[in-house]
Formats: structure tokens, C-alpha cells, sequence
């Protein structure tokens, strides 16, 4: 009798030691680097409010959206599609892109001999810019990256290096124009081979033009790098990028001007911001967080036209969003009030 009991309490014993596994939080999901194949969840099973979440597409759908997508762990929880979208139709993402290209530039100095406290004349030689030499030599490609130059669209000089925080994309594309000089490569050709093969980002470009440079990509493919950048620089256990001093550095404020920006990312959390103005004599400030809904160690790639990354390390959540203008009252390069309105809606549904 007694050995009888002994051998069912074994095996009750062996039953539990198997079950275990599948009772684990579900571990970090990296979707293969070819094909359409990529794990979904179900949101009620995460504990989520799921009638709040279809308030949140319902509000996204409805704001001119072509794409949204949230990723929990890497695995899909949301995928919706309008105006005849599916997985592998693409848009520009305008400055979203520059978010992108802080990575890259992040590679570029580990693995390309790049220094961003070096001078821009180091990499492009002198006169790239309008300002006297004695000026453009005090711009680095740090200056460029976090949006202190001191120069205006016309790349003249307005201010000291440092001295001033100016959102200018003429000026950062002086950054991308380094990526090429110091790769010996297209912008594409360089992307492709540090970033997008690595990550499974196939429907992806750049339009490299002087006047407009800016990648072209598919929703998956905004996820895909916000996974990466959720994991640290790692995709599926591989280091894309292993400068974690850099990478830290990226998404934390970058200088005292503009507490918001890190290099080329929004930041959250922050008790004050500045914003693009269109004249670096007019301070676009604000005080709060960027997004007062969003999770204050939020993230964000933003672009005009409302093209959103967002990548939320506490709650292990990437959110993208394509299309054009949502229904807002202003048109703005960055954040718009559709940013919080979209946060209001969802940090109901993730609670």
C-alpha cells in the first residue's frame, strides 16, 4: 500500500515539474527574419481590458490611420489595417527615420571607426555648412544628432554649438551624409547590411534625395525595430549593437535644452520639452511630460503625419502607427494631441 502511494506521489510529482514550464510568463518572442510567420497573444489572456482596447483601435482606425500594430513581448496583441492596407504595403515615416539612423549611428561607431565628439569637418571636410570656419568648427556630430548645431535650415549660423536647441533636419542630414562617407557606402546599401538583414526588415528603403531624405517602410517593419530597441540593441539573443553606454545615452537627455530629446528620440517623463518651431528664434516650450497619459519611460520615434513608434520598456510594449494626419486641430513635425489622445485610450486597456 505504502509503495503504491509512493509511486502516485511520484508521479503527481513528475506532472507538476511538467506543467510548470507552460505556467512561466511568456519569454521575449523575436519573429523570424524571412516570411510572413510572427506569434500573436490574445489580450484577455494578458489581463487586458479588451472591450477599452477596441475603444483604442476604434480611435485609431478613425483618425486616418493605415496601420497600427501593438507588440507585448514581441508577439503581436494588435494588427489592424484601413484603407485597403495589408502587411506589406509601406509609407515614409518622415522623422521617425531619424530614430532609425541614431541607431545606426551608434553602430557606425563601434564598428566603423565613427568618434560623435569629433568635429562634422573631421568626416565631411570643411565649408559642408554656411557658418564661418571658426563656427562649423565648433559643431560635432553629437551637436547634429541631438539638435544643438547652432545652425539654421539654410545650415547659417544663429548660435554657438550647444548653445541652442533647434530642431533642424537639414543639419542632422549631415549625419546621414557621415553614415555614407565613413561606411563607403549608399545609405541603403549601409542599412541593409547593419540593420535591416539582421532584423528581418523586407520591406524597407530610403529616399536619398538633398532636399528629402527619409526611410520607407511597412508596419512590420516599425515594430521589428522597435522590438530591437525594446531588447537593448539584441535580436534573439544576437547584439545588433553592443554599445550599451551609447544606446543608454540615446534615450536620455541628451543636453539641458531640451530635456525631452536623446539622440534623435523623444523622450517621456521629463518635467519639461521643446518642440519644433520652423524658426530657431521661437521657444516652442512646454512644461509636463511629453505625453501625460503614456508611460513616463516611454520613447518615441515620431514623424509628420503622425508616424509613430513607441517603445515601452516597463511594460514591455512596442506600438506602431502609419498613415497620414490624424483628425487633430495641428499639423506638427513631432508630437500632436493625437499622441495623448491615443495613450488616454490604451493605458485604460493595458492596466
Amino acid at each position: 500500500m505504502t509503495k503504491c502511494l509512493m509511486s502516485v506521489l511520484f508521479a503527481l510529482l513528475l506532472t507538476s515539474c511538467k506543467s510548470k514550464p507552460d505556467a512561466l510568463p511568456d519569454l521575449a518572442y523575436f519573429p523570424p527574419t524571412a516570411g510572413l510567420v510572427w506569434e500573436t497573444t490574445d489580450p484577455q489572456k494578458l489581463g487586458w481590458d479588451v472591450a477599452k482596447l477596441n475603444e483604442t483601435i476604434d480611435l485609431v482606425g478613425n483618425s486616418n490611420s493605415k496601420s497600427f500594430i501593438i507588440l507585448y513581448k514581441g508577439r503581436i496583441v494588435v494588427e489592424k489595417y484601413w484603407s485597403g492596407w495589408t502587411l506589406t504595403n509601406t509609407q515614409a515615416i518622415a522623422s521617425a527615420s531619424k530614430s532609425v539612423s541614431a541607431l545606426m549611428t551608434g553602430i557606425a561607431q563601434e564598428k566603423n571607426g565613427l568618434d560623435i565628439n569629433k568635429k562634422v569637418s573631421d568626416y565631411l571636410g570643411k565649408g559642408w555648412s554656411a557658418a564661418s570656419q571658426t563656427k562649423e568648427d565648433l559643431i560635432t556630430v553629437r551637436h547634429l544628432i541631438t539638435m544643438s548645431s547652432g545652425l539654421d535650415d539654410n545650415l547659417s549660423y544663429y548660435a554657438d554649438a550647444g548653445k541652442d536647441w533647434y530642431y533642424n533636419t537639414n543639419a542632422y542630414y549631415k549625419s546621414l551624409d557621415i553614415l555614407e562617407k565613413i561606411s563607403k557606402k549608399s545609405l541603403r546599401d549601409y542599412s541593409k547590411e547593419v540593420l535591416w538583414d539582421k532584423i528581418g526588415m523586407q520591406n524597407t528603403t530610403w529616399i536619398n534625395i538633398p532636399s528629402l531624405k527619409t526611410m520607407v517602410c511597412s508596419g512590420r517593419d516599425m515594430a521589428r525595430f522597435g522590438l530591437l530597441v525594446l531588447n537593448n540593441g539584441k535580436w534573439n539573443g544576437t547584439a545588433v549593437i553592443n554599445d550599451s553606454d551609447f544606446l543608454n545615452q540615446m534615450q536620455q537627455t541628451s543636453q539641458s535644452l531640451n530635456p525631452a530629446y536623446g539622440y534623435l528620440w523623444w523622450l517621456n517623463g521629463q518635467k519639461s520639452y521643446k518642440l519644433p518651431s520652423g524658426n530657431p528664434q521661437f521657444n516652442n516650450l512646454g512644461t509636463g511630460l511629453l505625453i501625460p497619459a503614456a508611460p513616463v519611460d516611454m520613447v518615441s520615434a515620431l514623424g509628420k503625419g503622425d508616424q509613430k513608434i513607441y517603445v515601452v520598456k516597463s511594460k514591455d510594449l512596442v506600438v506602431i502607427r502609419q498613415g497620414e494626419d490624424a483628425k487633430t486641430s495641428e499639423s506638427r513635425l513631432a508630437l500632436t494631441s493625437f499622441d495623448n489622445l491615443l495613450w488616454q485610450k490604451l493605458s485604460l486597456a493595458i492596466k
